[in-house]
Protein backbone atom coordinates (compact mmCIF):
# COMPACT_ATOMS: atom_id res chain seq x y z
CA UNK A 1 0.00 0.00 0.00
CA UNK A 2 1.36 3.42 -0.92
CA UNK A 3 1.62 6.21 1.65
CA UNK A 4 0.30 9.77 1.40
CA UNK A 5 1.82 12.10 -1.22
CA UNK A 6 5.06 13.78 -0.17
CA UNK A 7 4.87 16.87 -2.36
CA UNK A 8 2.07 18.77 -4.08
CA UNK A 9 2.63 20.51 -7.42
CA UNK A 10 0.44 23.52 -8.23
CA UNK A 11 0.48 24.44 -11.93
CA UNK A 12 -0.98 27.91 -12.40
CA UNK A 13 -2.26 29.31 -15.71
CA UNK A 14 -3.86 32.74 -15.76
CA UNK A 15 -4.91 33.74 -19.26
CA UNK A 16 -2.06 31.87 -20.97
CA UNK A 17 -2.79 28.61 -22.78
CA UNK A 18 -0.11 27.65 -25.33
CA UNK A 19 2.35 25.95 -22.96
CA UNK A 20 0.12 24.61 -20.19
CA UNK A 21 -0.04 21.03 -21.45
CA UNK A 22 3.76 20.95 -21.82
CA UNK A 23 4.15 22.13 -18.23
CA UNK A 24 1.79 19.42 -16.98
CA UNK A 25 3.52 16.75 -19.04
CA UNK A 26 6.85 17.71 -17.49
CA UNK A 27 5.33 16.91 -14.09
CA UNK A 28 3.77 13.66 -15.25
CA UNK A 29 7.14 12.62 -16.71
CA UNK A 30 8.92 12.85 -13.34
CA UNK A 31 11.14 9.98 -12.27
CA UNK A 32 9.35 10.15 -8.91
CA UNK A 33 6.58 7.56 -8.63
CA UNK A 34 3.19 9.09 -9.41
CA UNK A 35 1.65 8.14 -6.06
CA UNK A 36 4.33 10.14 -4.24
CA UNK A 37 3.18 13.52 -5.52
CA UNK A 38 -0.06 15.42 -6.01
CA UNK A 39 -0.75 17.50 -9.10
CA UNK A 40 -3.36 20.25 -9.41
CA UNK A 41 -3.87 22.73 -12.25
CA UNK A 42 -5.52 26.04 -11.38
CA UNK A 43 -6.61 28.24 -14.29
CA UNK A 44 -9.04 31.01 -15.11
CA UNK A 45 -10.39 29.67 -18.41
CA UNK A 46 -12.18 26.77 -20.04
CA UNK A 47 -10.57 25.25 -23.10
CA UNK A 48 -12.07 22.13 -24.67
CA UNK A 49 -8.80 20.81 -26.07
CA UNK A 50 -6.73 21.47 -22.95
CA UNK A 51 -9.45 20.22 -20.64
CA UNK A 52 -9.76 16.98 -22.62
CA UNK A 53 -5.98 16.49 -22.44
CA UNK A 54 -5.95 17.01 -18.67
CA UNK A 55 -8.93 14.71 -18.21
CA UNK A 56 -7.19 11.94 -20.17
CA UNK A 57 -4.32 12.11 -17.71
CA UNK A 58 -6.70 12.36 -14.72
CA UNK A 59 -5.21 15.71 -13.70
CA UNK A 60 -7.47 17.58 -11.22
CA UNK A 61 -8.24 21.17 -12.19
CA UNK A 62 -9.59 24.20 -10.38
CA UNK A 63 -11.38 26.95 -12.30
CA UNK A 64 -10.70 30.26 -10.56
CA UNK A 65 -10.79 33.72 -12.13
CA UNK A 66 -9.67 35.75 -9.10
CA UNK A 67 -7.09 38.26 -10.45
CA UNK A 68 -5.34 38.41 -7.06
CA UNK A 69 -2.42 36.01 -7.44
CA UNK A 70 -1.91 35.27 -3.75
CA UNK A 71 -5.48 34.11 -2.95
CA UNK A 72 -5.66 32.38 -6.33
CA UNK A 73 -2.67 30.18 -5.50
CA UNK A 74 -3.63 29.68 -1.86
CA UNK A 75 -7.02 28.24 -2.82
CA UNK A 76 -5.20 25.69 -4.99
CA UNK A 77 -2.83 24.86 -2.13
CA UNK A 78 -5.88 24.31 0.07
CA UNK A 79 -7.05 21.54 -2.29
CA UNK A 80 -3.86 19.53 -1.63
CA UNK A 81 -2.53 17.80 1.47
CA UNK A 82 1.18 17.01 0.99
CA UNK A 83 3.60 18.59 3.50
CA UNK A 84 5.68 20.15 0.72
CA UNK A 85 4.26 22.48 -1.94
CA UNK A 86 5.93 23.14 -5.32
CA UNK A 87 4.79 25.71 -7.86
CA UNK A 88 5.05 25.65 -11.64
CA UNK A 89 4.10 28.49 -13.99
CA UNK A 90 2.18 27.39 -17.07
CA UNK A 91 5.05 28.38 -19.39
CA UNK A 92 7.85 26.66 -17.46
CA UNK A 93 8.79 22.99 -17.11
CA UNK A 94 10.44 20.67 -14.59
CA UNK A 95 13.48 18.58 -15.45
CA UNK A 96 12.50 14.88 -15.19
CA UNK A 97 14.31 14.29 -11.88
CA UNK A 98 13.37 17.55 -10.19
CA UNK A 99 10.84 16.26 -7.64
CA UNK A 100 12.99 13.26 -6.78
CA UNK A 101 15.98 15.53 -6.09
CA UNK A 102 13.87 17.93 -4.02
CA UNK A 103 12.68 15.07 -1.80
CA UNK A 104 16.26 13.88 -1.35
CA UNK A 105 17.14 17.30 0.02
CA UNK A 106 14.03 17.30 2.23
CA UNK A 107 14.97 13.93 3.71
CA UNK A 108 18.62 14.86 4.23
CA UNK A 109 17.77 18.32 5.59
CA UNK A 110 14.45 18.10 7.47
CA UNK A 111 15.04 21.58 8.90
CA UNK A 112 14.66 23.15 5.43
CA UNK A 113 11.45 25.16 5.04
CA UNK A 114 12.28 26.81 1.72
CA UNK A 115 14.00 25.22 -1.28
CA UNK A 116 15.06 26.85 -4.53
CA UNK A 117 17.04 25.54 -7.54
CA UNK A 118 18.51 27.29 -10.58
CA UNK A 119 16.99 27.53 -14.06
CA UNK A 120 17.88 26.43 -17.56
CA UNK A 121 16.52 28.84 -20.21
CA UNK A 122 14.50 27.48 -23.15
CA UNK A 123 12.74 29.19 -26.05
CA UNK A 124 9.09 29.03 -27.07
CA UNK A 125 9.63 25.69 -28.79
CA UNK A 126 11.39 24.16 -25.80
CA UNK A 127 14.91 24.29 -27.29
CA UNK A 128 17.83 25.47 -25.12
CA UNK A 129 18.72 29.17 -25.33
CA UNK A 130 22.53 29.69 -25.57
CA UNK A 131 23.99 30.58 -22.18
CA UNK A 132 25.52 33.80 -23.51
CA UNK A 133 21.98 35.10 -24.03
CA UNK A 134 20.91 34.43 -20.44
CA UNK A 135 20.52 37.32 -18.00
CA UNK A 136 22.68 37.52 -14.88
CA UNK A 137 20.05 36.14 -12.52
CA UNK A 138 19.31 33.28 -14.91
CA UNK A 139 22.98 32.34 -14.82
CA UNK A 140 23.30 32.67 -11.02
CA UNK A 141 27.04 32.55 -11.64
CA UNK A 142 28.10 32.73 -7.99
CA UNK A 143 26.72 29.23 -7.41
CA UNK A 144 29.22 27.87 -9.93
CA UNK A 145 31.90 28.53 -7.33
CA UNK A 146 29.98 28.10 -4.09
CA UNK A 147 27.84 25.07 -4.83
CA UNK A 148 24.58 24.66 -2.88
CA UNK A 149 24.00 27.06 0.00
CA UNK A 150 22.28 26.23 3.28
CA UNK A 151 21.09 29.20 5.33
CA UNK A 152 20.22 27.88 8.78
CA UNK A 153 17.39 29.24 10.91
CA UNK A 154 19.83 31.41 12.83
CA UNK A 155 22.05 32.34 9.90
CA UNK A 156 19.83 34.04 7.31
CA UNK A 157 21.70 37.33 7.22
CA UNK A 158 22.75 36.49 3.66
CA UNK A 159 19.24 36.44 2.21
CA UNK A 160 19.50 39.98 0.81
CA UNK A 161 22.90 39.25 -0.70
CA UNK A 162 21.58 36.14 -2.42
CA UNK A 163 18.70 38.18 -3.83
CA UNK A 164 20.91 40.94 -5.25
CA UNK A 165 24.62 40.26 -5.74
CA UNK A 166 24.90 38.63 -9.15
CA UNK A 167 22.04 36.26 -8.41
CA UNK A 168 18.35 36.53 -7.74
CA UNK A 169 17.25 33.75 -5.44
CA UNK A 170 13.82 35.36 -5.31
CA UNK A 171 13.34 34.82 -9.04
CA UNK A 172 10.78 32.43 -10.54
CA UNK A 173 8.34 30.54 -8.36
CA UNK A 174 8.78 27.49 -10.61
CA UNK A 175 12.13 26.99 -8.86
CA UNK A 176 10.65 27.00 -5.35
CA UNK A 177 9.27 24.46 -2.90
CA UNK A 178 8.06 25.33 0.61
CA UNK A 179 6.75 23.50 3.62
CA UNK A 180 2.99 23.90 3.89
CA UNK A 181 3.13 25.73 7.22
CA UNK A 182 4.95 28.60 5.50
CA UNK A 183 1.62 29.42 3.80
CA UNK A 184 -0.49 29.31 6.95
CA UNK A 185 -1.35 31.81 9.69
CA UNK A 186 0.24 35.27 9.44
CA UNK A 187 2.55 34.03 6.70
CA UNK A 188 -0.41 32.86 4.64
CA UNK A 189 -2.09 36.22 5.13
CA UNK A 190 1.04 37.97 3.85
CA UNK A 191 1.14 35.67 0.82
CA UNK A 192 -2.54 36.35 0.14
CA UNK A 193 -1.76 40.05 -0.30
CA UNK A 194 0.97 39.62 -2.90
CA UNK A 195 1.00 39.90 -6.67
CA UNK A 196 4.62 38.66 -6.74
CA UNK A 197 4.47 35.04 -5.58
CA UNK A 198 8.12 34.27 -6.26
CA UNK A 199 9.40 37.21 -4.19
CA UNK A 200 6.82 36.50 -1.47
CA UNK A 201 7.87 32.85 -1.18
CA UNK A 202 11.50 33.87 -0.86
CA UNK A 203 10.76 36.51 1.78
CA UNK A 204 8.51 34.16 3.77
CA UNK A 205 11.23 31.53 3.61
CA UNK A 206 13.70 34.06 4.97
CA UNK A 207 11.36 35.07 7.81
CA UNK A 208 10.11 31.57 8.63
CA UNK A 209 11.54 29.28 11.31
CA UNK A 210 13.07 26.77 8.90
CA UNK A 211 16.34 26.80 6.98
CA UNK A 212 16.69 27.85 3.34
CA UNK A 213 18.38 25.59 0.80
CA UNK A 214 19.60 27.23 -2.43
CA UNK A 215 20.42 24.37 -4.79
CA UNK A 216 23.06 24.97 -7.45
CA UNK A 217 21.51 22.45 -9.86
CA UNK A 218 19.42 23.57 -12.83
CA UNK A 219 16.21 21.60 -12.32
CA UNK A 220 13.67 24.03 -13.81
CA UNK A 221 13.30 25.06 -17.46
CA UNK A 222 12.42 28.75 -17.66
CA UNK A 223 10.81 29.62 -20.98
CA UNK A 224 11.77 32.94 -22.59
CA UNK A 225 9.53 33.98 -25.48
CA UNK A 226 7.63 36.93 -26.92
CA UNK A 227 4.82 36.63 -24.38
CA UNK A 228 7.05 37.50 -21.44
CA UNK A 229 9.38 40.15 -22.88
CA UNK A 230 7.91 43.13 -21.07
CA UNK A 231 5.91 44.18 -18.08
CA UNK A 232 3.02 46.56 -18.55
CA UNK A 233 3.11 49.78 -16.60
CA UNK A 234 0.21 48.60 -14.45
CA UNK A 235 2.27 45.61 -13.31
CA UNK A 236 4.93 47.99 -11.99
CA UNK A 237 2.38 49.42 -9.57
CA UNK A 238 1.60 45.88 -8.36
CA UNK A 239 5.34 45.28 -7.91
CA UNK A 240 5.72 48.47 -5.89
CA UNK A 241 2.77 47.62 -3.64
CA UNK A 242 3.87 44.00 -3.09
CA UNK A 243 7.42 45.02 -2.19
CA UNK A 244 6.06 47.70 0.16
CA UNK A 245 3.75 45.21 1.89
CA UNK A 246 6.48 42.58 2.27
CA UNK A 247 8.80 45.26 3.67
CA UNK A 248 6.21 46.04 6.35
CA UNK A 249 5.81 42.33 7.11
CA UNK A 250 9.59 41.86 7.44
CA UNK A 251 9.73 44.87 9.76
CA UNK A 252 6.95 43.40 11.90
CA UNK A 253 9.01 40.20 12.22
CA UNK A 254 12.10 42.17 13.31
CA UNK A 255 14.20 41.80 10.15
CA UNK A 256 15.33 45.39 9.52
CA UNK A 257 17.83 44.50 6.79
CA UNK A 258 15.34 42.58 4.69
CA UNK A 259 12.72 45.26 5.24
CA UNK A 260 15.11 48.02 4.13
CA UNK A 261 16.00 46.17 0.94
CA UNK A 262 12.35 45.56 0.09
CA UNK A 263 11.59 49.21 0.74
CA UNK A 264 14.32 50.24 -1.70
CA UNK A 265 12.90 47.84 -4.27
CA UNK A 266 9.46 49.38 -3.76
CA UNK A 267 10.92 52.84 -4.40
CA UNK A 268 12.57 51.55 -7.57
CA UNK A 269 9.33 50.13 -8.96
CA UNK A 270 7.54 53.33 -7.94
CA UNK A 271 9.98 55.30 -10.08
CA UNK A 272 9.56 52.92 -13.02
CA UNK A 273 5.80 53.24 -12.73
CA UNK A 274 5.92 57.03 -12.71
CA UNK A 275 8.32 57.08 -15.66
CA UNK A 276 6.28 54.54 -17.61
CA UNK A 277 3.01 56.38 -16.94
CA UNK A 278 4.53 59.61 -18.23
CA UNK A 279 5.73 57.99 -21.47
CA UNK A 280 2.47 56.05 -21.97
CA UNK A 281 0.55 59.31 -21.62
CA UNK A 282 2.65 60.89 -24.35
CA UNK A 283 2.01 57.91 -26.62
CA UNK A 284 -1.73 58.23 -25.97
CA UNK A 285 -1.56 61.90 -26.85
CA UNK A 286 -2.78 63.09 -23.44
CA UNK A 287 -1.53 66.62 -24.11
CA UNK A 288 1.31 68.86 -23.07
CA UNK A 289 -0.21 69.92 -19.76
CA UNK A 290 -0.74 66.36 -18.52
CA UNK A 291 2.78 65.34 -19.53
CA UNK A 292 4.24 68.41 -17.85
CA UNK A 293 2.40 67.67 -14.59
CA UNK A 294 3.62 64.08 -14.59
CA UNK A 295 7.15 65.26 -15.30
CA UNK A 296 7.06 67.66 -12.35
CA UNK A 297 5.80 64.88 -10.05
CA UNK A 298 8.50 62.57 -11.35
CA UNK A 299 11.24 65.12 -10.64
CA UNK A 300 9.84 65.69 -7.15
CA UNK A 301 9.98 61.93 -6.59
CA UNK A 302 13.66 61.89 -7.62
CA UNK A 303 14.33 64.76 -5.23
CA UNK A 304 12.81 62.74 -2.36
CA UNK A 305 14.60 59.50 -3.31
CA UNK A 306 18.28 60.21 -4.02
CA UNK A 307 19.05 56.48 -4.35
CA UNK A 308 16.98 56.48 -7.55
CA UNK A 309 18.88 59.43 -9.05
CA UNK A 310 21.48 57.98 -11.38
CA UNK A 311 22.93 59.55 -14.49
CA UNK A 312 21.47 56.99 -16.85
CA UNK A 313 19.01 57.32 -19.72
CA UNK A 314 16.64 54.98 -17.89
CA UNK A 315 16.22 57.58 -15.13
CA UNK A 316 16.04 60.74 -17.22
CA UNK A 317 14.32 59.58 -20.42
CA UNK A 318 10.81 60.37 -19.15
CA UNK A 319 11.39 64.09 -18.39
CA UNK A 320 13.29 64.36 -21.66
CA UNK A 321 10.25 63.00 -23.49
CA UNK A 322 8.08 65.52 -21.63
CA UNK A 323 10.37 68.39 -22.65
CA UNK A 324 10.31 67.32 -26.29
CA UNK A 325 6.55 66.86 -26.04
CA UNK A 326 6.16 70.46 -24.88
CA UNK A 327 7.94 71.63 -28.04
CA UNK A 328 7.05 69.05 -30.71
CA UNK A 329 4.38 66.58 -29.49
CA UNK A 330 4.39 64.51 -32.68
CA UNK A 331 8.14 63.92 -32.42
CA UNK A 332 7.91 62.91 -28.74
CA UNK A 333 5.08 60.50 -29.51
CA UNK A 334 6.96 58.95 -32.42
CA UNK A 335 10.13 58.39 -30.39
CA UNK A 336 8.22 57.06 -27.37
CA UNK A 337 6.36 54.53 -29.51
CA UNK A 338 9.66 53.12 -30.77
CA UNK A 339 11.31 52.78 -27.36
CA UNK A 340 12.74 49.29 -26.78
CA UNK A 341 10.97 46.77 -24.61
CA UNK A 342 12.62 45.18 -21.58
CA UNK A 343 12.80 41.54 -20.70
CA UNK A 344 10.89 40.91 -17.52
CA UNK A 345 12.67 40.73 -14.20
Amino acid sequence: MSGPPEVAVIVGAYGRRPYLVRAVRSVLAQTLARERFELLVTKNFDDAEIDAELARDAVPTLLDDDPRIGPWLLRAVGRTRAPLVAFLDDDDEFEPDRLEEVLKVARARPEVGFYRNRVRVIDDGGSPVPVERWRAHERDASFDASGPVLLGPGAKSGVVRYATAGVNAGFNSSTMVVRRELLEGAFGEAFARTQLPDLALYVLGALGPGAMYLDDRRLTRFRYYGGNVTHRVGWLRHAEASNRDLAAFARSRGDVGLSSWLGREADHYDRLYRSGSLVEGIVRGDGRGAAARRAVEYLRFLARHPAERRWTLDVWAAPIYATVNALVPSLARSVAERRPTRRDS
